[in-house]
């Protein structure tokens, strides 16, 4: 590194399952980019501290937010791109030349871009997403524009997961979009794809989302929980014979959006 390199950050608690610090500076090294990125392991009740120092620090350029902080960042920047205005959510922000913060979110796109990019379809499909926070959120969003079916969310929160509705009827008013709590009973024979988008599988000792043995043969089960790479649930649907898809496809799609949006290339 040189007096000169531009530094990145990767927000999260926990940091250990974060795979952003070593992509991006491999990508930095690979494009002849003077900068770095480093893993930030902070905990919600510093969080508001940890942001307001990282302004103070000239050639600290940006960071990406991960769990659990989506949410709770939007409260510290001074401009919403339209996706993170939308979800309430962030998980890029970079600090302008006034020093000021601007939040944006790519989750949804690299989504749809990535799971599209493994030649799989979402025109006319039945999907399924377990949880409603930062993630979970852009990606229904996202989704809303790719002519799916339908779209049924399942969340502990019941509130959270009515706010998500809302969210998602501004995006696509005509589709068929439901809520059940997590604690009801509910079958999942009729999705097409089911998505977890809940911390769950992040430490070996969680229980799986979902019973993979209630889902269709035909189903894909996916999940976005990047490290481990291979989670309890998609080891389990893959030895039950499901199509299944990595959570590093999410994040490999957002690259060239990042890069765009930090004026990288």
């Amino acid at each position: 590194m040189f007096s000169s390199t531009k530094i990145y950050g990767c927000i999260a608690d926990p940091i250990d399952h974060v795979r952003a610090p070593t992509i991006f500076t491999s990508i930095f090294k690979k494009k002849n980019i003077d900068a770095v990125m480093i893993p930030i392991h902070v905990n919600k009740n510093n969080l508001e501290n940890v942001i307001a120092s990282l302004k103070l620090v000239k050639n600290f350029e940006g960071l990406t937010v991960t769990i659990p902080h989506k949410t709770s960042v939007t409260d510290f920047c001074d401009y919403l791109e339209t996706d993170a205005k939308l979800t309430r959510s962030v998980n890029w922000i970079k600090f302008d030349k006034d020093r000021k913060i601007i939040g944006n979110n790519f989750d949804g796109q690299g989504f749809v871009r990535g799971f599209k990019s493994q030649n799989y379809l979402l025109k006319n499909k039945n999907i399924c997403i377990f949880g409603a926070g930062g993630a979970a959120v852009s990606i229904a969003c996202s989704l809303a524009n790719e002519e799916i079916r339908s779209l049924k969310i399942i969340n502990r929160d019941f509130k959270k997961a009515k706010d998500l509705i809302n969210k998602i009827k501004i995006k696509s008013k005509n589709l068929f979009v439901d809520v059940i709590n997590y604690n009801d009973n509910f079958t999942l024979i009729d999705f097409d794809i089911i998505i977890n988008a809940t911390s769950l599988g992040l430490s070996n000792n969680d229980k799986l989302p979902f019973d993979v043995l209630k889902t269709s043969p035909q189903a894909i089960i996916v999940d976005i929980i990047m490290q481990p790479e291979e989670t309890e649930l998609l080891k389990h649907a893959k030895n039950l014979g499901r199509s299944i898809h990595y959570g590093k496809y999410m994040i490999e799609s957002q690259i060239d959006l990042v890069g765009d949006f930090l004026d990288l290339w």
